[in-house]
């Protein structure tokens, strides 16, 4: 979670030369400034656009979710995503960024509905991460969001038959009907008993190793941190020993 999720840090420095007697001296000025995380710019490791959808809000688990976790922070953001996890294709896009700046109200409203359902699809798959069974009003909810987004997709060829697509819909709602079909297809489909939460973040996975070993959503990323931190630990105890011998 570390290195794909909330705000990343840049250093800009300004220099410049002054007269300090019969010297020039050069002055260094360090500003840190801090940015904010785009859904560009992140790895997505859930394995499922259901998923992936839910990581879209990241943070330490044990914490609630600051501002700088939130990566849906506007329309557009919903039609990255869509490019990234391959749930929209190039001119989709176009055509739904077209209609968001032409309707903008309706696009901030759909993104407000875009958050909602993100939860919606949070509270079905956290429980069943954990070993438990999502309530029955989750479950009838998400299953109206998925009927929804059936009557907007059409048949289209799609490997040996057909299958639901969304390709000429100018709807914007539309990036959310593929994470709703998705979403239902991995509930009835699974595989439930390989969903996990990353045991450092709020991001969930689907768990492909062969012996369900997989406990990070990265390794290089929140496996590194807590082996990190576990050593740092380690060293502070051992110092705390040494200092009380």
């Amino acid at each position: 979670m570390a290195d794909n999720i909330g705000s990343g840090t840049s250093t800009a420095v300004a220099s410049y030369l002054y007269l300090d007697g019969n010297r020039f001296r050069l002055r260094v000025n360090f500003i840190s400034v801090e940015t904010l995380r785009r859904v560009k710019d992140v790895e997505f490791m859930g394995g499922n656009p259901a998923l992936d959808f839910a990581d879209t809000i990241g943070g330490f688990l044990v914490d609630e979710p600051a501002v700088e976790d939130e990566l849906l922070r506007e329309y557009e953001d919903l039609v990255e995503f869509g490019l990234k996890t391959g749930t929209l294709s190039e001119r989709s896009a176009w055509r739904l960024r077209r209609a968001a700046r032409e309707r903008p109200e309706e696009a901030e409203r759909v993104l407000e509905d875009a958050r909602a359902k993100r939860a919606l699809i949070d509270a079905a798959f956290r429980p069943l991460s954990e070993g438990a069974e999502p309530p029955a009003p989750v479950l009838a909810e998400l299953r109206d969001f998925g009927a929804e987004a059936l009557t907007h997709c059409e048949l289209a060829p799609s490997g040996d038959g057909f299958g639901c697509a969304w390709e000429h819909c100018e709807d914007l709602e539309a990036p959310l009907w593929p994470i709703a079909h998705a979403a239902l297809e991995l509930l009835t489909d699974g595989p439930l008993d390989r969903i996990k939460t990353c045991g450092r973040c709020r991001w969930l996975f689907i768990d492909t190793t062969k012996n369900h070993s997989r406990r990070w959503c990265s390794t290089e990323g929140c496996g590194t941190d807590e082996k990190k931190e576990r050593y740092v630990a380690r060293r502070r105890a051992r110092r705390a020993r040494s200092s009380s011998a």
